[in-house]
């Protein structure tokens, strides 16, 4: 269970950052992290959107697209041209889309804020004035904002946040993993969402906080870092402080071998997960253009097993 959490967690920052927070109905159902869609589904940090997605894969056969749609007693059925009607349910045709609001919410209820405070919309969209907290006699103004590094966006959220308080009284909660230099330089602290806060039934609740208000806790990133810490809220691997974007198959490789917690995968279970066929599962294959990161990360042996370094199996979690 709480490895699902971690996964949905990281996966739910990703889409976050998202410009439109959606995603294709298929990118979700041949991710290999299908049961942590759900998962969000389940808590309502998902929802089906408005209209229905263009080229849906047939859910039963999953070798052609849908050739049309259609309401049938309450329900929607597509059609496809070796199955035939097939019923359809709203996740399967509808882009998945994060209910910003309601992770607006539930920071400011996990931090204590939703009962003292109404939280203030000061970029739409992108930036939240949340409530302030006291910690060690001394006032802190509470942000949460998202897509910083936008171009877009990044002068006018720095821009605000350099008027909303005082430098230094500011505590600015993100799920954006490469903060822009000049959002940083306007004073306040910077805090990584997946830092502090663990995804529960009931929304978010949050540790480690203090450790970040202490000073105790390092926000930086090494230039000699190594590590998959990065993974699920940004798709990133670090190798020697230098990122790689990771694609969808890959990710989903690598995200296998997380859940494995170190322990050898067999290429069965992989296979299943990423929904190839399993004469086709080779880790050297599915990171043909990510070898750097196949050599980094991954270790294996000739029987089809296949497990992520000691080093980096709770990379993750950080």
């Amino acid at each position: 269970m709480q490895a699902r959490n971690d996964i949905a967690f990281g996966l739910l920052c990703g889409l976050v950052e998202e410009s439109e927070g959606s995603l294709h109905p298929d990118a979700a159902r041949y991710s290999g992290q299908m049961d942590a869609y759900r998962h969000l589904l389940d808590l309502g940090a998902l929802g089906a959107g408005d209209g229905v997605g263009s080229s849906i894969l047939c859910p039963w056969c999953g070798m052609g697209d849908l050739e049309g749609i259609r309401f049938e007693q309450g329900g929607r059925q597509g059609y496809c041209t070796d199955c035939g009607w097939v019923d359809l349910a709203s996740d399967q045709v509808t882009r998945l889309r994060v209910d910003i609001t309601r992770i607006v919410r539930w920071l400011a209820s996990a931090l204590g804020l939703a009962g003292r405070y109404q939280h203030e919309e000061m970029v739409p969209t992108a930036l939240w004035r949340l409530g302030e907290i006291e910690h060690r006699r001394k006032r802190r103004t509470i942000f949460f904002g998202r897509r910083l590094s936008d171009p877009a966006l990044t002068p006018i959220i720095e821009a605000r946040l350099r008027t909303a308080c005082a430098p230094g009284c500011g505590v600015l909660i993100t799920t954006t993993p490469d903060v822009p230099q000049a959002i940083q330089a306007a004073g306040h602290l910077v805090v990584p969402l997946r830092a502090v806060a663990h995804l529960r039934k009931a929304g978010f609740v949050i540790e480690n906080l203090d450790a970040y208000l202490d000073g105790s806790a390092g926000i930086g990133e090494r230039d000699s870092e190594t590590s998959l810490r990065l993974m699920h809220s940004g798709r990133i691997a670090v190798i020697d402080g230098e990122r790689h974007a990771l694609s969808p198959q890959v990710y989903g490789f690598l995200s296998v071998l997380a859940q494995g917690g170190g322990d050898p995968v067999h290429k069965r279970t992989i296979a299943d997960a990423l929904e190839i066929d399993v004469d086709k599962c080779k880790g050297a294959d599915i990171c043909k253009r990510h070898k750097a990161v196949y050599r980094t990360f991954v270790a294996h042996d000739n029987d089809g097993h296949y497990w992520l370094k000691p080093e980096f199996v709770n990379d993750q979690r950080r």
